[in-house]
């Protein structure tokens, strides 16, 4: 046998799991579904209604977003009045009466305002886990009587002032402070609290560098790098004694080498040598992805410590994109979005396959991306609790659910903050990836088979290039 043909048959036999693995998975989540009875059901309802229309979705994002800077039921009734007209012909009847007969300062309109506002902080609760602390601990303590585990998130702004770096930075301390010992008294559980070298913390954070210093930006990188770590520092070393583990988010394309230098530079220290509590994003929209998963592997054999990686799609393609065309650059991220799913695929093989120095964290809601994963895991015999899966909270709670029955590490991403504002700054992310491959839209449609949902990035690819080579009469 030559060595194509035994690589065609191992992708072939990956393949042929993937896609049993995968209609395994969808035969059980199509039986679980939320009830009329449950508050999600609504939510989820509202939100699909939303999906169905573009102009609709982006009037919602926009009185959403818009929302924590009004201050009265007047403000509040005449933006959704004003937002809405414009799509007022897509709305349901009882909503376009509503919006017909209220006026800003009648007993109507402030009730409108009222139930706008409340429902939006419902839909804020859905997607964060809490304003306070307390909100926060009640909140993971009921993912993990659910059997899922944690990584909580700090919401926030662009940081332009070493006064708010500094808030960042002691928001961060303070809930290391406060949580780790809590959970750290939570009872034992393998599969949560062990991979294949041990016990891990079961208080998880993650964090953006950029929130650490006034303007991130990589045009004094050693100046940049040397104040990020002296606020990076204290976080470290107060995780590492409180046994807490920092992962560190990666953000747009321009912000990636100044993050990788910064991981890497402090990772190299000797006080945080031999820490393994520490990881890093990477984002496999970008084709450059599988040479920083080079560099990065490198780097951990040289470190002599593991590292985590969350391999995640990418949640700025707009923003890419658009920046790009503006500046006159090339466009550094892939332009279809079958390339991105394939290089993810990709990615977690080379995580797999180097699991022993790269801890894989697969992020994805998609359930072919899932499934190839289980079954690359399976092909090379990769340990249970080597990795783990990831999503966001407020978001597929049935996978969720079915992937820690199935015996998986899953761990959640999750959101904390000031709620309205919070989930503002949460819906000027979805808007800057407003095209039809988002993932918020995708976990809405209902129309999509089995078939395509499962189905192999690069057959997408081979066909659209022939499509394309046939409209063009190539």
């Amino acid at each position: 046998m030559t060595k194509q043909s035994g690589a065609d048959d191992l992708t072939e036999r990956v393949e042929e799991a993937t896609q049993r693995i995968g209609r395994e998975l969808w035969s059980q989540l199509s039986r679980r579904k939320p009830t009329v009875f449950e508050r999600r059901w609504w939510l989820d309802h509202i939100l699909e209604w939303a999906m169905q229309d573009e102009s609709v979705k982006i009037q919602m994002f926009r009185f959403v977003d818009v929302l924590p800077m009004l201050k009265s039921s007047a403000t509040v009734t005449q933006h959704l009045q004003e937002y809405f007209d414009e799509v007022r012909d897509q709305l349901p009847v009882a909503a376009r009466l509503g919006l017909d007969v209220a006026q800003p300062d009648s007993i109507l309109g402030k009730a409108l305002a009222l139930n706008a506002r409340n429902n939006a902080r419902k839909m804020a609760e859905r997607f964060i886990a809490g304003e306070k602390p307390e909100e926060v601990l009640k909140s993971v303590a009921r993912l993990r009587k659910q059997g899922l585990a944690f990584s909580l998130d700090l919401l926030g702004e662009a940081i332009i002032s070493d006064s708010e770096a500094d808030a960042y930075q002691q928001a961060y301390l303070h809930l290391i402070e406060n949580l780790a010992p809590e959970v750290n008294q939570w009872p034992d559980d393998a599969v949560l609290d062990q991979d294949h070298q041990g016990w891990i913390p079961k208080c998880q954070v993650s964090l953006k560098l950029s929130g650490l210093v006034s303007h991130f930006r990589p045009v004094d990188a050693d100046g940049m790098s040397k104040r990020v770590k002296e606020r990076l520092r204290p976080i470290f070393r107060l995780a590492r004694e409180l046994n807490a583990y920092v992962h560190i988010d990666m953000e747009n394309y321009e912000c990636k080498p100044l993050t990788l230098q910064i991981f890497q530079e402090i990772l190299m220290e000797d006080e945080f040598r031999d820490w393994p509590d520490c990881g890093i994003v990477i984002q496999a929209y970008l084709p450059d992805a599988g040479d920083d998963l080079q560099s990065l592997l490198s780097f951990a054999k040289e470190r002599g410590t593991s590292i985590g990686i969350r391999l995640v799609k990418g949640a700025y393609w707009d923003y890419e994109t658009i920046t790009a065309e503006y500046r006159g650059w090339p466009c550094p991220v892939y332009t279809n979005k079958w390339e991105s799913d394939h290089n993810f695929e990709v990615q977690t093989r080379f995580l797999f396959e180097n699991y022993k120095y790269l801890r894989p964290a697969i992020a994805s809601h998609n359930l072919r991306s899932l499934a190839h994963a289980i079954a690359w895991a399976e092909e090379l015999k990769i340990p249970a609790n080597a990795w783990e899966i990831q999503m966001l909270y407020g978001m597929a709670e049935e996978q969720q659910q079915l992937f820690s029955e199935l015996g998986h590490r899953v761990r959640i991403y999750t959101p904390f903050g000031q709620l309205l504002p919070g989930m503002s700054y949460l819906v000027r992310r979805l808007l800057e990836n407003t095209s039809n491959e988002s993932f918020l839209r995708l976990a809405y449609d209902q129309s999509r088979s089995i078939d395509e949902l499962l189905k192999d990035p690069q057959l997408t690819g081979q066909q659209s290039e022939s499509q394309a080579a046939v409209a063009s009469g190539a």
